[in-house]
């Protein structure tokens, strides 16, 4: 029995994960009747699936996609420290990938075997393909950002949290490297493991707990080196509106942020339910009033209201490499509106995403609207 066909490292577990197997006995229907392929999926260690499955009627072949069952051990949540540190999280096993081995038996008749053949340990990520002319697009990435985002970058000095994902291949040391302010900083990282993402704060607060002072209300700019990228960030003006900071999951599964600077609005969509009864109320003595003291009694009750908040946010002006990246935000499955040093899941409520580009449109922002997901009860009546 061989292995045909096996997914490459670095695959999409939100893609097909394809096996193909074959044995020449699925082929002897009469020396090994009711062949079927058994395929073992081992994640740590630890047998999490078994399947039967049937040769492919003329090939012969066993075809096996396990995607779907290893998708579901690969579950990946925010859990940024948004105290300020530089180093903000690691991300590895069962977070942003998953670690897997494929063993195959066969059966026929009464009769299963032992294990035939093992494939090898491979590494699957939670990221996602769009338009793409195979399986597997993420290796490009490998000790390196992990992230479309283009430079340059505006930042307020009181920015706290900015995000930048990091894919660290291999458990050894890297350099992030900050150049402007006092002096340049040089901040050495090393991951706890292979095939981690590391996500980096570069916000000036986060600069500053890390040194001190690197920073005053007098820089205007700096610089960061993260692998083969560097990001010029100008540093601006609180301005005229609040500023809200939004992270979100890219498409090749790290968490990287966005400011919305510009104008900003909350609204409540409202729910109420409501019953009627008489205008007039009769006691026990068999009077009728339609006062209660000086005010007149209700004809109609409202109880059980309900209401949801939802944010609609502004960007400024807007690169048209930047126009681009941030279609990675509407699409995203994860986002997080950090507001006064709290941070809120919230739902994105687009439905399609319009590309634009300076020469077609001219100067371009984006705006999009939050719901903060969360039905709050008003008194009930």
């Amino acid at each position: 029995m061989t292995f045909e066909f096996t997914p490459v490292q670095y695959s999409s577990v939100n893609d097909p994960l394809v096996y193909v197997v074959y044995d020449a006995h699925a082929a002897n229907p009469t020396t090994y009747p009711n062949y079927k392929y058994i395929a073992e999926l081992e994640i740590n260690g630890t047998q999490v699936f078994k399947g039967k499955y049937f040769p492919h009627p003329t090939s012969n072949r066993g075809i096996i996609d396990l995607g779907a069952v290893i998708r579901e051990y690969c579950v990946q949540s925010f859990g940024a420290d948004v105290g300020g540190a530089m180093v903000a999280d690691e991300m590895g096993e069962g977070e942003w990938r998953v670690s897997c081995v494929v063993k195959i038996r066969e059966e026929y008749g009464t009769t299963t075997s032992a294990v035939l053949i093992t494939d090898s340990s491979r590494v699957y990520f939670n990221y996602y393909n769009g338009r793409y002319p195979g399986f597997e697009s993420l290796s490009p990435f490998t000790d390196d950002v992990i992230s479309d985002r283009p430079s340059p970058i505006n930042l307020t000095f009181t920015t706290g949290n900015y995000f930048i994902p990091y894919f660290a291949e291999v458990a050894t040391s890297f350099n992030v490297v900050v150049t402007g302010g006092t002096a340049t900083r040089t901040k050495t990282i090393t991951p706890t493991a292979a095939n981690t993402m590391q996500l980096i704060n570069i916000s000036p607060s986060a600069i500053n707990d890390e040194y001190p002072g690197n920073f005053t209300t007098s820089t205007t700019s700096y610089s960061v080196q993260i692998g083969s990228k560097t990001y010029s960030v100008a540093i601006i003006c609180d301005g005229l509106y609040k500023n809200y900071f939004v992270h979100f999951l890219n498409k090749w599964g790290g968490y990287e942020t966005m400011m919305f600077n510009k104008v900003s609005r909350k609204t409540y969509d409202i729910e109420r339910k409501s019953w009627k009864q008489l205008p007039y109320r009769v006691s026990a003595t068999g009077g009728v009033s339609v006062l209660n003291n000086y005010t007149m009694y209700k004809q109609t009750t409202q109880f059980a209201g309900r209401f949801r908040e939802k944010l609609r946010l502004n960007t400024d002006w807007l690169s048209d490499a930047e126009y681009q990246w941030l279609a990675q935000l509407v699409a995203s499955p994860e986002v997080f509106i950090e507001d006064e040093g709290e941070v809120y899941p919230v739902v994105m409520t687009a439905n399609n995403y319009e590309f634009r580009e300076h020469i077609v449109d001219g100067l371009i922002n984006l705006g999009v609207e939050f719901d903060l997901g969360v039905t709050y009860k008003t008194q009930f009546q």
